[in-house]
């Protein structure tokens, strides 16, 4: 299985998502310091801020473009046929195809999380405002959130391609879900609001409630503002955010290795 993983790595590395991974982080690194330059002041925060959500952006389309080429497209074209040909089990197969696409998004996050912590560093030193954002391990736990929400994205992606016949659709319900899963936080916390419009909050607040039932709230694992304020953590809440992730990782995964271990490819 650590073959077939290396294996993963490789064709990820090789095919043309990373190439287009090379050019969205340019492409994101000008917007963010074009951001940066439009404010005033907290210059730095604005710059890293923007580097976040872009980073979460750019490797969530990354991930599922990964998943969909190591495993969709495999089910596809029948490839898969010969990778089963060899003597290992259906589950080794599955969980090396999740653990090759975990590995190249850690190893992408690294990548741009390390190019942007160096340009930072050092652009930080030439300009100087009054509350700087923390750049460091602070930082890295930022990085850390943010690949247990991929994890989560991908062994979702993972349940689809394993149902699915058609190799786009574990690509589009996987954005739909991250999209879904990322506001939903957000969402709800409006519409408690003193803001919020009572007949709204009326009619939205229990089908989000219900929604909590099967649906993670992944704005949970987004722990920018450590970086951004230089904020204390809070070990218990962070902690929750990343036990609820591995279970959920964990219930999706075995989901789809029981599907796939019974699904008929003749």
């Amino acid at each position: 299985m650590l073959e077939l993983t290396r294996l993963g790595v490789r064709m990820g590395l090789r095919g043309l998502g990373f190439r287009i991974l090379l050019l969205a982080t340019l492409a994101l690194l000008g917007m963010a310091f074009l951001a940066g330059n439009f404010s005033g002041r907290q210059q730095l925060t604005v710059t890293l801020d923007v580097a976040f959500s872009g980073m979460r952006v750019v490797l969530l389309l990354m991930v599922l473009v990964w998943m969909q080429d190591l495993l969709a497209r495999d089910i596809e074209r029948k490839s898969v046929y010969f990778m089963l040909a060899y003597p290992i089990a259906r589950w080794q197969f599955l969980l090396s195809r999740f653990l090759s696409v975990a590995a190249l998004g850690g190893m992408s996050l690294l990548f741009i999380g390390a190019v942007f912590w160096v340009l930072l560093y050092f652009f930080g030193s030439n300009y100087a405002q009054m509350r700087p954002p923390a750049l460091s391990w602070s930082y890295w736990l930022v990085l850390l959130g943010m690949w247990l929400d991929l994890l989560v994205v991908a062994a979702f992606a993972l349940l689809l391609a394993t149902l699915s016949t058609t190799p786009f659709l574990p690509f589009l319900l996987g954005l739909a879900f991250a999209l879904a899963a990322r506001g939903m936080g957000p969402t709800i916390d409006y519409l408690r609001g003193e803001r919020s419009d009572p007949l709204h909050e009326q009619l939205f607040s229990p089908l989000l409630e219900h929604a909590y039932v099967w649906l993670p709230d992944l704005s949970r694992l987004d722990w920018r503002v450590l970086s951004l304020y230089d904020l204390p953590p809070e070990p218990l809440a962070m902690g929750l955010a990343a036990l609820n992730a591995l279970a959920y990782i964990a219930a999706l995964t075995a989901l789809a290795i029981v599907i796939f271990q019974r699904r008929n490819f003749t």
